[in-house]
């Protein structure tokens, strides 16, 4: 397997390097939290091993179960506490 630095200088058909379609990946995914948690919506990401959890407003996480016959979130256990969640440097 070769590593990122191998390969983000890559030119895509599109025109546009690995890196700057990453980059402009980011900044969408980052727009949409920011938007979500003005409405005051939660918005569920997945870590590496496949565990659900709420990114909130507060900048908290909580971590999650699913159930998808109601469309529910179920809190396991708080894991972030306001202002210390993964994407809380969004909310500067």
């Amino acid at each position: 397997m070769c590593r990122y630095s191998e390969i983000e200088n890559i030119e895509l058909p599109n025109g546009k390097t690995v890196r700057e379609v990453n980059d402009a990946v980011r900044l969408e995914v980052e727009r949409i939290y920011v938007e979500s948690w003005l409405q005051g919506i939660s918005v569920p990401f997945f870590d590496d091993d496949g565990s659900i959890y709420l990114a909130n407003p507060d900048g908290s996480e909580d971590k999650v179960t699913l159930d998808r016959n109601t469309r529910t979130y179920n809190i396991i256990m708080r894991t972030a506490q306001p202002g210390c969640g993964r994407h809380a440097y969004l909310m500067a």
